[in-house]
C-alpha cells in the first residue's frame, strides 16, 4: 500500500509538471519560445501575460480557498451539504436518458446544417473529394487507408463526406459518457463528462469535417472502452484506430493504465496484453522495414518540440471552460487516489501522454501541427472532469 501510494503520487507529480509546462503558453505565450531560442528578440517581454492568466489565476485562487476550507471543515453547512449530496447520490436511467436526448437533439440540430457545406475553410480539404471517388490504398501496411475507406462509403452510399464523420463524433460523445460511467460508476459524471465534450470548441470545429475526421479518435476510444467490457477484442479497435490514423501509437502507454484500472479477470487481462504485445511487434516491423507512415522523417529536433508545447495555448485558447477546470479537476483527483488509486492513475497518465502526443510527433518526425490532433486530450479531460463526482459503491448503469 505504500508503495502504491508513492507511485501515485509520483504519477500525479509527473502529469502537473506536463500540465504546468504545457499551460505555461497560455499564461506567458513567448516564454517557451524565448527561453529555447538561439537568437532571442531582446525587445521581448517573456513574462507578458496572455489573455487567459488572470481568468485562470482567478478561478484557482477562488477553487483553492474553497479546498482548503473544505479540507479543514470550515466550508459553510449549506456547501457540505450540496458536496455530501453530490457523492452520495446519482441520477436515474430515466433522467439520463432524457438529458441525453435533449443534448443529442441540440447537438443534431445545429451540426446538420454543415452537412450541406462544402469545407474550402480548410485548406486541405481540396484534394479530398478526388481522391475519395478514386480511392487507392498504401502500399504501406500502417497507413491512414480506413479512413479514405469510410469517407469513399460516406460519398457512395449517402452523397456526402460529412455523414460517416459526424457519425464518428456522435460514437465520440457515447464513448466518452460509457467510459466515465464506466470507471466512476456514476451516470451523473458521464452526463458531465458528455457536455463537456460537447460545448468544447475544438470538438465542434471538427465534428462534422471530412478532412479532420474522428475515425481514429473514436477507434482510440472504443478500444479503451473494451478494455473495461469485452477486454479480448480492445486491441482489434486499436488497430482500426491506427490504420485510420497513425498518431495513435502515441497514446499505446494509456491502454496499459486501463488495463491495470479495469476490473476484468486476471485471464482477461493476461490475454489482453498478450494481443498488445502481438500489436507493438506489428508497429516494431512496420517501423523497421519503413511501412509505417511519416517514419521515413525521423529528424529528432528539440526546437520542434517545445514550438509544438507552445502551440498548446494557441489550440485551447477557445475551450475556457476546460482551461478554467483542469488544476481544479486535478487537485479534486489527487484527492480520490486513496479510494480508487488506479483509475485516477490512469486519469493522470492519459492527460499527460495527450499533451505530450503531438510535441513527440513533431520533435520525431517533423509532422505539421494541427488542432485536431488535441482532440482525445479534450475528451480526457471532459472524462476527469466527470470523474470528479466519483463514488465508491456500485450502481446500476446504463
Amino acid at each position: 500500500m505504500f508503495y502504491e501510494q508513492k507511485i501515485s503520487n509520483l504519477i500525479f507529480i509527473l502529469c502537473l509538471i506536463i500540465s504546468i509546462v504545457s499551460f505555461t503558453s497560455l499564461i506567458f505565450p513567448t516564454l517557451l519560445i524565448e527561453l529555447t531560442n538561439n537568437n532571442p528578440y531582446n525587445d521581448v517581454n517573456i513574462f507578458e501575460f496572455g489573455g487567459w492568466s488572470l481568468p485562470i489565476f482567478i478561478v484557482n485562487s477562488i477553487f483553492l480557498i474553497f479546498y482548503f476550507l473544505q479540507k479543514n471543515s470550515k466550508l459553510p453547512l449549506p456547501f457540505k451539504k450540496l458536496i455530501k449530496y453530490i457523492e452520495n447520490n446519482d441520477i436515474s436511467k430515466r433522467t439520463t436518458l432524457v438529458i441525453l436526448f435533449v443534448m443529442f437533439g441540440i447537438y443534431l440540430l445545429f451540426s446538420i446544417d454543415e452537412l450541406g457545406r462544402e469545407e474550402f475553410e480548410l485548406g486541405d480539404y481540396r484534394g479530398i473529394p478526388d481522391y475519395v471517388k478514386k480511392i487507392q490504398f498504401s502500399e504501406k501496411i500502417l497507413s491512414p487507408d480506413l479512413r479514405y475507406v469510410l469517407l469513399h462509403v460516406s460519398y457512395v452510399v449517402f452523397d456526402n463526406l460529412r455523414i460517416l464523420p459526424l457519425m464518428a463524433s456522435i460514437s465520440l460523445l457515447l464513448l466518452t459518457y460509457f467510459i466515465t460511467v464506466e470507471i466512476s460508476k456514476k451516470r451523473l459524471a458521464g452526463i458531465v463528462a458528455f457536455f463537456i465534450l460537447l460545448q468544447s470548441n475544438l470538438f465542434l470545429l471538427f465534428d462534422t469535417t471530412s478532412v479532420y475526421e474522428n475515425f481514429w479518435t473514436a477507434f482510440y476510444f472504443l478500444s479503451l472502452y473494451l478494455i473495461f467490457k469485452k477486454p479480448v477484442v480492445s486491441h482489434v479497435a486499436f488497430f482500426l484506430s491506427i490504420v485510420s490514423k497513425p498518431i495513435s501509437i502515441t497514446l499505446l502507454p494509456i491502454n496499459f493504465f486501463a488495463i491495470k484500472a479495469s476490473e476484468v479477470t486476471k485471464r482477461n487481462k493476461i490475454l489482453l496484453l498478450v494481443g498488445y504485445v502481438f500489436l507493438i511487434l506489428l508497429i516494431l516491423v512496420a517501423f523497421a522495414t519503413d511501412n509505417l507512415t511519416h517514419t521515413q522523417n525521423l529528424e529528432l529536433n528539440k526546437e520542434n518540440f517545445v514550438t509544438a508545447l507552445n502551440e498548446f495555448g494557441n489550440t485551447l485558447r477557445f475551450d475556457g471552460l476546460i482551461l478554467l477546470l483542469f488544476f481544479p479537476t486535478l487537485l479534486i483527483l489527487k484527492s480520490k487516489t486513496k479510494i480508487i488509486a488506479d483509475k485516477i492513475n490512469f486519469i493522470f497518465i492519459a492527460l499527460s501522454f495527450a499533451m505530450l502526443s503531438q510535441p513527440v510527433m513533431y520533435f520525431a518526425i517533423g509532422m505539421t501541427l494541427q488542432p485536431y490532433r488535441l482532440i482525445p486530450l479534450i475528451v480526457f479531460a471532459a472524462i476527469s472532469i466527470g470523474m470528479i463526482f466519483t463514488q465508491t459503491k456500485k450502481l446500476d448503469q446504463l
